[in-house]
Protein backbone atom coordinates (compact mmCIF):
# COMPACT_ATOMS: atom_id res chain seq x y z
CA UNK A 1 0.00 0.00 0.00
CA UNK A 2 1.35 3.83 -1.07
CA UNK A 3 0.11 6.09 1.67
CA UNK A 4 -0.39 9.88 -0.78
CA UNK A 5 -1.22 13.15 1.56
CA UNK A 6 -3.28 16.02 0.43
CA UNK A 7 -3.65 18.86 2.38
CA UNK A 8 -5.99 22.21 1.43
CA UNK A 9 -6.01 25.24 2.72
CA UNK A 10 -7.60 28.56 1.37
CA UNK A 11 -5.81 31.38 0.48
CA UNK A 12 -6.94 33.68 3.67
CA UNK A 13 -3.37 34.81 5.67
CA UNK A 14 -4.37 33.26 8.35
CA UNK A 15 -4.26 30.37 7.81
CA UNK A 16 -2.03 27.25 7.89
CA UNK A 17 -1.09 23.73 7.15
CA UNK A 18 0.80 23.19 10.22
CA UNK A 19 -1.81 21.40 11.97
CA UNK A 20 -3.00 18.89 8.97
CA UNK A 21 0.68 17.89 8.27
CA UNK A 22 1.70 16.78 11.91
CA UNK A 23 -1.44 14.80 11.69
CA UNK A 24 0.15 13.42 8.60
CA UNK A 25 3.46 12.42 10.28
CA UNK A 26 2.00 10.65 12.48
CA UNK A 27 0.80 8.49 9.84
CA UNK A 28 1.58 5.16 9.20
CA UNK A 29 3.56 5.35 5.37
CA UNK A 30 4.21 9.17 5.32
CA UNK A 31 6.76 10.36 2.96
CA UNK A 32 7.28 14.38 2.30
CA UNK A 33 7.95 13.33 -1.42
CA UNK A 34 4.27 12.07 -1.30
CA UNK A 35 2.48 14.94 0.23
CA UNK A 36 0.81 17.89 -2.01
CA UNK A 37 0.03 21.00 0.28
CA UNK A 38 -2.74 23.15 -1.87
CA UNK A 39 -4.03 26.77 -1.03
CA UNK A 40 -6.45 27.28 -2.60
CA UNK A 41 -10.34 28.17 -2.25
CA UNK A 42 -12.57 25.32 -1.52
CA UNK A 43 -15.21 25.83 -4.15
CA UNK A 44 -12.23 25.41 -7.09
CA UNK A 45 -13.38 21.47 -7.89
CA UNK A 46 -10.68 19.10 -7.06
CA UNK A 47 -9.90 18.24 -10.81
CA UNK A 48 -8.91 21.75 -11.18
CA UNK A 49 -6.93 21.97 -8.68
CA UNK A 50 -2.77 22.44 -9.58
CA UNK A 51 -1.63 19.77 -6.67
CA UNK A 52 -4.76 17.83 -6.83
CA UNK A 53 -4.14 16.80 -10.38
CA UNK A 54 -0.74 15.67 -10.10
CA UNK A 55 -1.06 13.78 -6.77
CA UNK A 56 -4.00 12.13 -9.14
CA UNK A 57 -1.99 11.77 -11.92
CA UNK A 58 0.62 10.08 -10.27
CA UNK A 59 -1.84 7.71 -8.21
CA UNK A 60 -3.01 6.56 -11.53
CA UNK A 61 0.19 5.67 -12.48
CA UNK A 62 1.04 3.34 -9.90
CA UNK A 63 0.08 -0.83 -10.31
CA UNK A 64 0.37 -0.62 -6.41
CA UNK A 65 -2.57 0.02 -4.13
CA UNK A 66 -2.85 3.68 -3.33
CA UNK A 67 -4.42 5.43 -0.26
CA UNK A 68 -5.24 9.26 -0.10
CA UNK A 69 -5.28 10.57 3.27
CA UNK A 70 -6.94 13.72 3.96
CA UNK A 71 -7.43 15.18 7.41
CA UNK A 72 -11.31 15.51 7.07
CA UNK A 73 -13.05 15.33 4.32
CA UNK A 74 -13.92 19.11 3.45
CA UNK A 75 -10.40 19.20 2.17
CA UNK A 76 -11.90 17.82 -0.76
CA UNK A 77 -14.24 20.07 -1.80
CA UNK A 78 -16.41 23.28 0.08
CA UNK A 79 -19.73 21.57 -0.77
CA UNK A 80 -20.95 18.24 0.21
CA UNK A 81 -21.65 17.71 -3.75
CA UNK A 82 -17.89 18.52 -4.92
CA UNK A 83 -16.77 16.35 -2.14
CA UNK A 84 -19.53 13.45 -2.91
CA UNK A 85 -17.95 13.72 -6.79
CA UNK A 86 -14.46 13.40 -5.78
CA UNK A 87 -15.24 10.69 -3.62
CA UNK A 88 -17.11 8.90 -6.78
CA UNK A 89 -14.36 9.56 -8.68
CA UNK A 90 -11.63 8.03 -6.49
CA UNK A 91 -13.37 4.88 -6.13
CA UNK A 92 -14.57 4.47 -9.85
CA UNK A 93 -10.15 4.16 -10.22
CA UNK A 94 -10.09 2.09 -6.77
CA UNK A 95 -8.69 5.06 -5.10
CA UNK A 96 -9.06 4.51 -1.53
CA UNK A 97 -9.81 7.75 0.52
CA UNK A 98 -8.83 7.92 4.28
CA UNK A 99 -10.22 11.01 6.42
CA UNK A 100 -8.68 11.38 9.72
CA UNK A 101 -11.48 13.27 11.35
CA UNK A 102 -14.41 11.10 10.21
CA UNK A 103 -12.66 8.13 11.01
CA UNK A 104 -13.31 5.92 7.58
CA UNK A 105 -11.83 4.49 4.76
CA UNK A 106 -13.56 3.52 1.94
CA UNK A 107 -11.63 0.39 0.97
CA UNK A 108 -10.76 -2.44 3.54
CA UNK A 109 -7.42 -3.75 3.89
CA UNK A 110 -8.51 -7.10 1.34
CA UNK A 111 -9.16 -4.17 -1.48
CA UNK A 112 -13.23 -4.98 -0.69
CA UNK A 113 -15.33 -1.64 -0.58
CA UNK A 114 -15.92 -0.68 3.05
CA UNK A 115 -19.90 -1.07 3.83
CA UNK A 116 -19.39 0.90 6.91
CA UNK A 117 -17.89 4.06 4.58
CA UNK A 118 -20.82 3.15 1.95
CA UNK A 119 -23.32 3.76 4.54
CA UNK A 120 -21.89 7.37 5.39
CA UNK A 121 -21.14 8.43 1.51
CA UNK A 122 -24.93 6.80 1.08
CA UNK A 123 -26.04 9.19 3.60
CA UNK A 124 -24.32 11.95 2.53
CA UNK A 125 -25.64 11.59 -1.13
CA UNK A 126 -29.05 11.43 0.37
CA UNK A 127 -27.58 15.00 2.06
CA UNK A 128 -26.57 16.31 -1.07
CA UNK A 129 -29.85 15.42 -3.22
CA UNK A 130 -31.45 17.16 -0.85
CA UNK A 131 -28.89 20.27 -1.48
CA UNK A 132 -29.34 19.89 -5.42
CA UNK A 133 -32.96 20.29 -5.49
CA UNK A 134 -32.85 23.17 -2.88
CA UNK A 135 -30.46 25.07 -5.26
CA UNK A 136 -33.00 23.78 -8.31
CA UNK A 137 -35.69 25.38 -6.12
CA UNK A 138 -33.88 28.82 -5.70
CA UNK A 139 -32.19 28.92 -9.16
CA UNK A 140 -36.46 28.65 -10.41
CA UNK A 141 -37.39 31.03 -7.98
CA UNK A 142 -34.72 33.79 -8.27
CA UNK A 143 -35.49 33.76 -12.28
CA UNK A 144 -39.28 33.86 -11.65
CA UNK A 145 -38.85 37.02 -10.16
CA UNK A 146 -35.62 38.16 -12.05
CA UNK A 147 -38.60 37.78 -14.99
CA UNK A 148 -41.28 39.43 -13.33
CA UNK A 149 -39.11 42.32 -12.91
CA UNK A 150 -38.27 42.60 -16.15
CA UNK A 151 -34.52 41.72 -15.61
CA UNK A 152 -33.50 38.54 -16.90
CA UNK A 153 -32.48 38.05 -20.44
CA UNK A 154 -31.53 34.32 -20.04
CA UNK A 155 -28.26 33.70 -21.64
CA UNK A 156 -26.61 35.28 -24.49
CA UNK A 157 -28.12 34.24 -28.04
CA UNK A 158 -24.85 32.72 -29.30
CA UNK A 159 -22.73 32.42 -26.34
CA UNK A 160 -20.25 30.10 -25.32
CA UNK A 161 -17.60 29.05 -23.81
CA UNK A 162 -13.61 30.54 -25.13
CA UNK A 163 -11.60 27.75 -26.36
CA UNK A 164 -9.12 28.66 -23.85
CA UNK A 165 -10.85 28.73 -21.05
CA UNK A 166 -12.23 25.72 -21.82
CA UNK A 167 -8.51 24.23 -22.04
CA UNK A 168 -7.67 25.83 -18.68
CA UNK A 169 -10.60 23.99 -16.89
CA UNK A 170 -10.09 20.71 -18.18
CA UNK A 171 -6.06 20.40 -17.60
CA UNK A 172 -6.32 16.94 -16.89
CA UNK A 173 -8.63 15.86 -19.84
CA UNK A 174 -5.83 17.53 -21.80
CA UNK A 175 -2.43 15.26 -20.54
CA UNK A 176 -5.09 12.09 -20.77
CA UNK A 177 -5.89 12.82 -24.41
CA UNK A 178 -2.23 13.29 -25.46
CA UNK A 179 -1.33 10.33 -23.63
CA UNK A 180 -3.67 9.09 -26.38
CA UNK A 181 -5.81 7.59 -23.69
CA UNK A 182 -9.43 6.54 -25.12
CA UNK A 183 -12.72 9.28 -23.97
CA UNK A 184 -14.62 6.17 -22.31
CA UNK A 185 -11.00 5.53 -20.25
CA UNK A 186 -10.95 9.45 -19.42
CA UNK A 187 -14.39 9.66 -18.67
CA UNK A 188 -13.66 6.95 -16.08
CA UNK A 189 -10.58 8.89 -14.56
CA UNK A 190 -10.88 11.98 -14.63
CA UNK A 191 -15.53 11.91 -14.11
CA UNK A 192 -15.93 14.61 -17.07
CA UNK A 193 -18.64 13.79 -19.47
CA UNK A 194 -17.94 12.42 -23.03
CA UNK A 195 -19.34 15.60 -24.42
CA UNK A 196 -17.09 17.61 -22.58
CA UNK A 197 -13.91 15.58 -23.59
CA UNK A 198 -15.24 15.65 -27.02
CA UNK A 199 -14.78 19.75 -27.00
CA UNK A 200 -11.48 20.03 -25.59
CA UNK A 201 -10.32 16.77 -27.86
CA UNK A 202 -11.53 19.47 -31.16
CA UNK A 203 -10.19 22.35 -29.91
CA UNK A 204 -6.64 20.67 -29.09
CA UNK A 205 -6.59 19.09 -33.11
CA UNK A 206 -7.24 22.34 -34.09
CA UNK A 207 -4.61 23.86 -32.18
CA UNK A 208 -2.69 20.98 -33.50
CA UNK A 209 -1.47 19.64 -29.71
CA UNK A 210 -2.09 16.09 -30.11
Amino acid sequence: MIYFFYSRISTAKSQTSARQIENFKNHEGFCPSRMYVEKIQGNVPFMERPEAVKMFDEITSQEMRCTVVVDSIDRLGRSLLDCLNTVSLFKKNRINLKSLKEGFSTFLDNGDENPMANLVISVMGSIGEMERNRIKIRTAEGVSIAKSLGKYNGRKHGSTQSDEKLLQRHLTVQKKLQKGLTIRDITEICGASSATIIKVKKVMITRKMI
